[in-house]
């Protein structure tokens, strides 16, 4: 608790702290996830005085069921019970994992709205609890994590379709994700972060605060001054400004995160360069919580501390990572080497093709066992000779998004070629045994080659 105690500000921390007692939850990863939801549902009319948007994206990383994630996120959804929870339960989505579904999805969602009493209302929350499979998915889609960045920054992001262009002039996402760190170290890639995509998360590393016993009461209080904050900040459009005193103290902690970026390799750094930005948007919600405008100092601190945890945390996972790299090779599963494979063979392989490039990975058997549990990869078989032989199993990469196989490269028959041969070049072939045939056989002929 002590972490939490710096950080723990308004009525978003005193929220938390009232749940601690029923929940085996990191208090700072309760903490996470309620500012990462509560500033999603905000997201709409609270803004800070540069424009910019106050959605903050956290990431939970622990180790399964050591680091009680899922219990950091069910506690926080216990408390943004009411008005807030009712946002969450129909704005929220999973599984996206490409440009064109992201935009796809918050254009639909401000298609939907266009006309109503309220106004276009394109606000969404991402959760993904199991987020390593959306990292895996994701880097099959170039643009997926541009546009993400694009959405961070509150700018229009678009998606060419066969009936036009999808526009989404003012993007809302919010999100809220899950990991452990020795996911964190097989799918988080270091190209991504130099390009700006994991700059704009903040992960937090957490694990159990404490064993409850099994008769333990684990429905922690809805927050009403959250649910309260909710409506208020809804009600019209809300611009968070700094008070002189924190204003000056902001400029001293941009000295001292240029510093700590300075004498930080780049590998680590990359992770961090947000931060600046991101203390404003910590510090704009929890006083938005307060159903203020005005950002204390007081207010800019405690977000100081959360946004400080998160940069430790997001050394300690790259580190752990590059020690993991250097020490123990982690090898890739049977599915992955399995869409490797596929990739390599421009989408689509028959089993024997596969089997030789899997090596002792696994027999006919198991690739099928695989395939059959995988969404990724389809299979069929089809004879392509007459006969009595076993038809042919093919297997082919799937586009997640349209869920339509792959086109498959046609495929050739070979046939045998022709060719003149002359009784010169005849004459001058090995001698063969002569047939009755042969020896009535004319000066020129056809042969199979």
């Amino acid at each position: 608790m002590t972490a939490f105690k710096g950080m723990s500000y308004g009525p978003i921390g005193e929220a938390v702290q009232a749940a601690m007692p029923y929940t085996e939850a990191d208090p700072v990863g309760v903490y996470a996830a309620v500012l990462a939801q509560y500033s999603s549902a905000i997201s709409r009319t609270v803004t800070t005085d540069k424009g910019r948007p106050v959605v903050l994206w956290t990431v939970l990383a622990g180790r399964s069921a050591i680091g009680r994630k899922g219990y950091a996120y069910g506690t926080s959804r216990q408390i943004l019970n009411g008005g807030v929870g009712r946002y969450i339960t129909a704005r929220t989505v999973s599984g996206i994992a490409s440009g064109p579904a992201l935009v796809d999805f918050l254009f639909t969602l401000e298609m939907e709205t266009l006309g109503t009493e309220g106004g276009v209302d394109g606000r969404a929350l991402i959760v993904e609890e199991e987020w390593a499979t959306i990292l895996k998915r994701a880097k099959r889609c170039p643009t997926f994590s541009p546009l993400l960045r694009t959405a961070w920054d509150g700018k229009p992001i678009s998606n060419k379709t066969k009936e036009g262009t999808q526009e989404v002039s003012r993007p809302l996402l919010g999100m809220h994700a899950h990991i452990t760190p020795g996911e964190w170290a097989k799918y988080v890639s270091a190209s991504e972060a130099l390009g700006g995509s994991l700059n704009r998360i903040l992960p937090v590393t957490v694990e159990r605060s404490k064993r409850l016993p099994y008769s333990a009461n684990t429905t922690a209080p809805a927050s009403m001054k959250l649910a309260e904050a909710y409506r208020w900040a809804c009600a019209e459009q809300r611009t968070m400004e700094l008070t002189k005193a924190a204003e000056d103290r902001f400029d001293q902690l941009r000295d001292e995160i240029e510093e700590r970026l300075i004498n930080l390799p780049e590998s680590i750094s990359c992770y961090l360069e947000r931060s600046e930005e991101q203390v404003v948007r910590v510090a704009s919600v929890l006083t938005a919580a307060e159903m203020k405008t005005r950002v204390s100092k007081r207010a800019l601190d405690a977000a100081w501390e959360f946004v400080q945890y998160s940069m430790a945390s997001a050394e300690k996972l790259v580190r752990d990572a590059a020690t993991t790299s250097a020490g123990t090779r982690i090898g890739k599963t049977l599915e992955e080497s399995v869409i490797d494979a596929l990739a390599r063979f421009g989408g689509t392989a028959t089993s024997s093709q596969l089997l030789r490039s899997l090596g002792n990975r696994a027999n006919a058997a198991g690739l099928k066992t695989a395939v059959d549990g995988m969404d990724e990869v389809k299979s069929w078989s089809e004879k392509t000779t007459p006969g009595r032989g076993a038809p042919t199993i093919y297997y082919q990469l799937v586009d997640q998004d349209s869920a339509e196989v792959q086109p498959a490269q046609p495929r050739q028959e070979h046939k045998p070629a022709l060719r003149v041969v002359t009784a010169q070049q005849k004459r001058k072939a090995p001698a063969r045994r002569k047939t009755a045939a042969a020896v009535e056989a004319p000066q020129m002929e056809l042969e199979l080659v």
